[in-house]
């Protein structure tokens, strides 16, 4: 059932890129407004709203009656605390559409999607102003909300869904598309920035941005993190035997030892690599690091 929401999104995005046929779809053009863009509106808000409540009773949403489960101050207010939904970014990337600036081209269509009333998000009080007299309110059911709820809609599909990435290489995740079935918007990934010692993933200021991140491959980070033990240990056993031999050396000559030279010494030392000797510690600490391998999942606040 996964794939029913999404086969419908995907009716509904073909729809949009469909107007590009006859608008030619820029900056300038997104108060554009029709019947037929009103109509595109209604339709991916009425999703929205299904899918929010879906998504809210999948992930521990308390049961409460159909006249009390709003998709917004209820459905989306649980979800943005899951997953902050709210600060989630969706670039739109599909060459039928011309925009320039960067607030076209880059924004987050779930900012207040849990609000309700004039503190809303524009694409709901549009969707509500249309629904509800269509002869006044036409202008609102015009482009640019149509494709701020349609990004909204494309986000809440992607968790939906929750499909995942497993095992890829450096090279493989470099290369994986970030519209993941889309061919109109894309999001943000995650890019992890090296495996710590320690295990903790360490967060980019964009972290809360990206639907999807970037995670270590826990078998493979297993091996990695083991074989980033055995480094350490070995640096650190062959700083201090180097760091003995080199104190030796200065006494022998009656020079003065000073904390000042240790620690001068000892930041030389440290910034050389050394030749590993033992050639079962190298293909350890070599395979261990160079087979490390990567999982593409969904931004959960994991982290």
């Amino acid at each position: 059932m996964t794939q029913l929401y999404w086969q419908v999104y995907l009716n509904l995005e073909r729809e949009l890129l469909g107007l590009a046929d006859t608008i030619f779809i820029n900056d300038e053009q997104q108060d554009v407004y029709s019947m037929r863009i009103a109509d595109l509106l209604i339709r991916t808000v009425i999703e929205i709203e299904a899918l929010a409540k879906e998504l809210y009773l999948t992930n521990g949403g308390a049961v409460v009656p159909d006249e009390e489960m709003y998709f917004d101050t209820v459905c989306m207010a649980h979800l943005d605390g899951l997953w902050n939904l709210d600060k989630k970014v969706v670039q739109v990337v599909s060459p039928s559409i011309y925009f320039e600036k960067e607030e076209n081209k880059e924004f987050c269509p779930l900012h207040k999607a849990s609000k309700r009333g004039t503190s809303s998000a524009n694409w709901n009080k549009a969707y509500q102003a249309v629904k509800h007299n269509r002869v006044k309110e036409l202008s609102k059911g015009n482009l640019k909300n149509l494709i701020h709820g349609l990004a909204a809609l494309y986000v809440l599909n992607l968790y939906y869904r929750d499909e995942r990435i497993n095992s890829l290489s450096s090279s493989d995740k470099a290369n994986v598309n970030r519209g993941f079935g889309s061919s109109l918007f894309a999001v943000k990934i995650h890019r992890e920035n090296g495996l710590r010692a320690d295990g903790i993933y360490t967060k980019s200021a964009d972290y809360d941005e990206c639907v999807y991140i970037e995670d270590h491959e826990p078998t493979s980070k297993k091996t990695a993190m083991e074989a980033m033990v055995s480094l350490n240990e070995y640096e650190k056993t062959a700083t201090i035997a180097e760091l003995e031999k080199q104190i030796r050396e200065k006494a022998s000559r009656g020079e003065q030892i000073t904390q000042e030279w240790i620690d001068t010494v000892k930041k030389g030392i440290i910034s050389k690599i050394f030749p590993i000797k033992d050639f079962k510690l190298g293909k350890q600490i070599t395979d261990g690091l160079s087979h490390l391998r990567y999982d593409i999942v969904l931004n959960k606040k994991q982290y």
